[in-house]
């Protein structure tokens, strides 16, 4: 039973405050029986003291009764807090659905006012763009009425210059080719000129260099005369083979140095042959002064 009562205090401190009540009404109603006569009936005075001594459980059994009526209360709260919620939302529901809707209506009138500008600004544009095109197409006609206009004047002064260049170049060609011949003719008859020169020149050449080569084997014949007689033959000469000397000589026919090549004679021999060099100092001069050589190359042959 303890435990019962630790689990409802409310409970129990409600069946106290309901015994107080019952005893309370028990004196008051015994006070005022006491002042009555005394009546030898048993059954309302056996009800009285049954109402006193409630057993305990009938108590819990009112108890179970008031938690029962507690939560038919609460469910009822409840239920009654869930309409007021359902109704709430219900409300806020419609609420929402009529600002949705509201909303809605005002976005499909934007929509369409939209709708209508941008169908206004694409007839505008649809207008402009054909305008537009038009003038395009009325520019590009004329630019290519222009174009062929000029594109034909172009051709015809190209065909013109064309025409007058073919004339040029054929009267330059002509020209050219007149001045080439009278070129050709001309380097022709310089060739022949210059050949015949050059012939003339060679036959002058060979002629001089014939005379040249006369003189000069008259000039070295001379200097072999001169050089023999002022030889003289050494005592004991033995043998006296043709001897090359070479002489080297100055401006004048002055003899500068006596050197011999080829000389198999013997010393004595080489010596006369110097000496007669030097003693023909100065060397005969050539008729021709181109034919003097500083280096001469005389062949002694003894007599």
């Amino acid at each position: 039973m303890i435990e019962t009562l630790l689990r409802y205090p409310r409970a129990f401190l409600f069946s106290l405050l309901l015994h107080v009540v019952v005893i309370g009404l028990t004196l008051i109603e015994f006070s005022d029986r006491s002042s009555q006569p005394v009546v030898t009936k048993k059954g309302p005075q056996d009800q009285t003291i049954q109402a006193e001594v409630i057993d305990q459980k009938k108590l819990e059994q009112r108890e179970q009764k008031i938690k029962q009526q507690q939560e038919a209360k609460r469910k009822q709260e409840l239920e009654k807090k869930r309409k007021a919620e359902q109704a709430r939302k219900k409300a806020e529901a419609e609420k929402k659905r009529k600002a949705e809707a509201k909303q809605k209506a005002e976005a499909e009138k934007k929509r369409k006012a939209e709708a209508a500008r941008k169908k206004a600004e694409a007839d505008k544009k649809r207008k402009a763009e054909a305008a537009r095109k038009k003038a395009e197409a009325e520019q590009k006609r004329k630019a290519e009425e222009a174009r062929k206009k000029a594109e034909a004047e172009q051709q015809r002064k190209a065909e013109e210059a064309r025409i007058k260049a073919e004339a040029e170049r054929k009267r330059k060609e002509e020209e050219a080719r007149r001045k080439a011949a009278e070129e050709a003719r001309l380097a022709a008859e310089a060739e022949q000129r210059r050949k015949e020169a050059e012939l003339k020149a060679k036959l002058a050449a060979e002629e001089r260099q014939r005379a040249l080569d006369t003189m000069r084997q008259r000039y070295i014949s001379l200097i072999q005369q001169t050089i023999s007689r002022n030889w003289r033959q050494p005592v004991n000469a033995g043998n006296m083979p043709e001897c090359e000397v070479m002489v080297l000589q100055g401006p004048g026919g002055v003899v500068l140095d006596v050197t011999f090549g080829v000389c198999p004679g013997t010393r004595d021999y080489r010596l006369s042959v110097e000496a007669a060099v030097l003693k023909s100092d100065p060397l005969p001069q050539p008729e021709d002064p181109a034919l003097f050589e500083r280096n001469l190359k005389i062949i002694f042959k003894p007599r």
